[in-house]
């Protein structure tokens, strides 16, 4: 295999350096452009040591993959195991060779080996610890090169302008005494990262670069300008000394705002003269007009990078909303609804769609039926038409989730019902976030949509879209469109085998063991009136002659006496806010003898969750939220374990259900038998047939209906592959 890989290297390097040094060779014919050095004599002794050291750091990296033999195997990706030899050794060899054979100042030669020095080591740090992105690397030794000839041919300014990326950032220091180049460096990634530089602008010595990236920055980020502003650090006078109007009208609101960390949404009226500070005073002071002020703020300016400063103010605001509606759950709907009785259709939309993670399920359908009135005698379309659909996939996956979109459908008339929901799956690749939130609120609706007549329509049209990106090469859109029909028409474990993702059918009982063969599962308790009932319950459930119940001072332990080795730990639900502790010391408990459940599961309200959802982490295979609405949290598991198979409820969490699903889920594991999710749920479907039950039990979600969640997991293993 390595020869192939030397073969194919050669020929490879050899079309590089023909590439890159063909184009270049005309500019300068007093350059000596050869990958050796060609009067090695006169390299002096100090310089002589730099030489060792780097042929030691190349050496250090080709052991790496156990053979020296100036190829560094990158888990057997040839593409990728060209890109980092030819880096480390090629690039770095010709780097090495054109320093000594064009330059003839000692202390410049040392200054330039110094810096091929500094990215061999940047390179090791970053290999001992798996952190290699071989692109990133490529072109850093390849800009090392290319910056040493445009100093040296004094065009430097050239490349500088035309290679802006982050590799070219992290050779700042090195181009930092040419003025002209640092502040094109500087003003360029300003433009394109100005998160990355604003946040360095200590370290930026080159006071001319430093105020373009203050400059650049504020319109893009004035809330960080601010925060400058109002610091005691050195941060302060940078960007105080700035004479941008622009960013001297955000020191205006630094020293001059009653509520400076909310006057900043306000920067683009004060600069263009529309508001004053003493208007914008009176504004932040009252909190319901503030709300209002920012909805109309962001529709202003919604296609400029100040909507998200404001998607994230008013997720800020809307929890106000939720939270007040979430803690009087027990009270009547005119006590709870009090707080967003005055507001318009519009204002609760937004209450609505930003606040959706966390609104209880009684929380979502009381703003529902109260918008549901607000908006008449609009349709739904004409509503969505008037704030131009704005966050419409987010509104309309919520209501699908929460059982309420043919109530909001039902207000159109039938052709544009159809056409609403046609858009509903269009455009998901070119959003203004162009992120995936369009495409997994799509998927996460499949499973609500009960309509056969506007599931066909939704199928069609997605259809329709993944030809439609196929023909225009739109490789973006394809894969979105490709995944999303295929969820639409084949089986679940036809979907796992198309994409190579793990199946979410089934949950292997060998993958829940631990090295001990033990399966180990967590269980959250709280202290509250009814998490103490269920307590008593789920413990009184265990006993002779299969499982053992040991008590200790804050948690038990429920062991398995027959089949096979289950241990079960939960905490103690003692009165509040002894709960939290008792769940503390049971996972320092854990944690410190190295015990690391399968499993986790949650007994308790919806606005406990938060607390069990801080405990996940990338060893949890099965998640049970027994919780009301717990459904609307897949994405915050996900993102601590990406692999996590769910179980959740989109609307009420009731005892009687989570006590039955956990049982047979515990029986199963005893037998030690696979988890076989759609076995289990249809014989769950047959213990719960009618009445009460039935409806409470269809709103739980297993992980094989998990579709957004199934959706990403495709998507990105597509994207895997297409980087292989």
């Amino acid at each position: 295999m390595n020869r192939i890989y030397l073969l194919f290297l050669c020929l490879t390097l050899s079309t590089m350096t023909f590439g890159q040094e063909h184009a270049q060779d005309q500019s300068n014919t007093n350059e000596i452009l050869a990958d050796t050095i060609q009067k090695r004599q006169l390299i002096n002794a100090g310089r002589m040591q730099l030489h060792i050291m780097i042929a030691r750091l190349q050496n250090k990296v080709d052991v790496t993959d156990g053979v020296y033999d100036k190829l560094i195997d990158r888990d057997g990706d040839i593409n990728k195991t060209t890109l980092v030899s030819n880096a480390i050794f090629g690039v770095t060899d010709k780097t090495v060779a054109y320093i000594e054979n064009n330059e003839s100042d000692d202390m410049l030669k040392r200054k330039y080996l110094g810096r091929v020095i500094d990215n061999l080591k940047l390179f090791n740090n970053d290999n001992n610890d798996g952190l290699i992105d071989e692109k990133y690397y490529a072109s850093i030794f390849e800009h090392t090169y290319q910056l040493i000839r445009g100093f040296h041919n004094h065009n430097v300014v050239d490349y500088v302008r035309n290679h802006i990326d982050k590799a070219m950032f992290t050779l700042a220091p090195f181009v930092e005494n040419d003025n002209q180049a640092s502040v094109v460096l500087m003003e360029e990634m300003a433009e394109q990262y100005p998160e990355v530089l604003i946040k360095k602008i200590r370290t930026i010595k080159n006071e001319e670069a430093a105020n373009v990236i203050v400059r650049k920055s504020a319109p893009k980020n004035p809330k960080i300008i601010l925060n400058y502003a109002t610091s005691t650090a050195i941060e302060n006078s940078i960007v105080r000394r700035n004479k941008d109007p622009y960013v001297k009208q955000i020191v205006k609101i630094a020293d001059s705002a009653t509520i400076p960390l909310k006057a900043i949404f306000f920067i683009e009226e004060l600069n263009k003269g529309k508001i004053s500070i003493q208007e914008i005073n009176k504004i932040t002071n009252d909190e319901n007009e503030y709300f209002k002020k920012l909805i109309a703020l962001r529709q202003e300016y919604f296609t400029t990078d100040l909507r998200k400063i404001y998607d994230r103010e008013l997720s800020h605001e809307a929890a106000r909303y939720v939270t007040t509606m979430n803690e009087l759950h027990d009270a009547g709907d005119a006590v709870r609804f009090r707080i967003i009785e005055k507001n318009n259709a519009t204002e609760i939309y937004y209450i609505i769609v930003y606040g959706n993670d966390d609104l209880y399920t009684s929380s979502f359908l009381g703003c529902f039926n109260r918008f549901m009135q607000k908006i008449k005698p609009k349709s739904g379309d004409e509503f969505l038409n008037d704030i131009g659909k704005d966050k419409f996939r987010s509104f309309l996956r919520l209501c699908a989730n929460y059982n309420t979109l043919n109530p909001f459908l039902a207000s159109m008339k039938d052709s544009n019902r159809f056409v609403l929901m046609r858009e509903f799956v269009t455009g998901l690749d070119n959003t203004l976030e162009q992120d995936l939130e369009g495409a997994t609120d799509v998927a996460n609706s499949f499973g609500s949509i009960k309509d056969s007549a506007m599931k066909k329509n939704i199928e069609d049209q997605i259809s329709i879209n993944r030809d439609q990106a196929q023909a225009s090469n739109n490789h973006k859109a394809f894969k979105i469109y490709d995944v999303l029909y295929s969820m639409l028409t084949m089986s679940s474990d036809s979907l796992s085998s198309k994409f190579g993702i793990p199946p979410i059918t089934i949950m292997p009982f060998n993958q829940l063991k631990d090295d001990s063969d033990v399966v180990v599962q967590q269980v959250f308790f709280f202290g509250d009136k009814d998490g103490q009932g269920v307590f008593k319950s789920f413990v009184g459930g265990f006993g002779a002659p299969d499982w053992k119940v040991q008590k200790f001072e804050k948690w038990y332990k429920i062991s398995s006496i027959k089949g096979k080795r289950i241990d079960i730990y939960c905490n103690i639900p003692f009165d509040e806010p002894e709960d939290e502790t008792a769940q503390r010391a049971l996972q320092t408990y854990l944690d410190t003898n190295n015990i690391k459940p399968s499993i986790i599961i949650h007994r308790g309200h919806s606005y406990h969750l938060p607390s069990t959802l801080e405990h996940i982490n990338q060893y949890h295979k099965v998640v049970i939220l027994g919780a009301c609405g717990a459904y609307q949290n897949l994405n915050a598991v996900l993102s601590q374990s990406e692999d996590a198979q769910i179980v959740s409820t989109k609307q009420i969490g009731a005892g009687k259900i989570n006590g039955p699903i956990i049982r047979a889920f515990n029986q199963r594991l005893l037998a030690g038998k696979d988890i076989d999710w759609v076995e289990m749920w249809g014989q769950l479907s047959k213990q719960f047939s009618s009445g009460e039950t039935k409806q409470l039990f269809d709103d739980y979600v297993p992980p094989y209906k998990n579709l957004g969640a199934l959706f990403l997991k495709a998507y990105h293993k597509i994207e895997e592959d297409d980087k292989l």
